[in-house]
């Protein structure tokens, strides 16, 4: 009878997954509130559905990719719900945005055909030219601005864009730095690995996205493991890093 009636209390609640569970324990607590995608096989447990479900839920509309500037398989996801107020007042590309959710650009061709950057134009003919063209030209180079966009350059001869957020850019900054020094640090210690229950020096200062994040990044990226040994976890290089 408890269990008939437990099961009524969560009758249509909709539960989350592991890699939404997930997602909300590994979000900054300030904004930009990314989660890098490889970040979550060391916190799932069935790491081979991370990717799947991460797709599943961008299908829903549930998150959003983006590419960070750091790296390429710096790829990030962000809820749909923050991603949607960074958009305010922007309800036409926001919708075209999302029709994309697990895609990380878009064309130039597709922002103009889709009417998004001059709502209410879309159907205007080509012969409307300039005055549409400049419009177009204008809107992008606001959303550029405003951090919305952000220039592909390694596709020649297509013009596309990235989609981003506002703060990606020092997101990625301080993704970039952490993991440098942290890497750093491996590189110098003794054994090539570091107690990371003990708070690791070069991470002392400046670090906004916190040491544990780091220590993910590394384990994801393939660049070390987590070792567990009675005296704690030690993160132990897998490769040699540069000065």
């Amino acid at each position: 009878a408890a269990a008939a009636a437990a099961d009524a209390a969560f009758e249509g609640v909709e539960l989350p997954s592991d890699v939404e569970a997930a997602l909300a324990v590994l979000r900054p607590r300030l904004p930009p509130r990314l989660v890098l995608a490889h970040h979550l096989p060391g916190v799932v447990e069935r790491r081979g559905d991370c990717e799947r479900e991460l797709r599943d839920l961008a299908a829903r509309r549930k998150v959003k990719y983006l590419q960070l500037p750091t790296a390429g398989s710096d790829v990030a996801v962000v809820d749909a719900g923050e991603y949607a107020a960074a958009l305010a007042g922007r309800p036409e590309f926001l919708e075209f945005a999302m029709a994309r959710a697990g895609r990380l650009y878009a064309t130039e061709a597709e922002l103009r055909e889709s009417g998004c950057l001059v709502p209410g134009e879309a159907a205007a003919p080509p012969a409307a030219g300039r005055r549409r063209e400049d419009a177009e030209r204008a809107a992008l180079d606001e959303l550029r601005a405003a951090g919305l966009l952000r220039p592909r350059r390694d596709a020649p001869g297509v013009a596309a864009w990235w989609f981003a957020m506002p703060r990606c850019g020092a997101f990625a900054a301080a993704t970039l730095a952490g993991r440098r020094k942290l890497q750093l640090a491996l590189k110098r210690s003794k054994y090539k690995e570091l107690n990371v229950d003990k708070p690791v020096a070069a991470l002392k200062k400046a670090c906004p996205l916190g040491q544990e994040f780091h220590v993910r990044d590394l384990v994801g990226r393939g660049d070390a493991e987590l070792v567990r040994r009675p005296a704690g976890r030690f993160l132990r290089s897998r490769r040699d890093f540069d000065d």
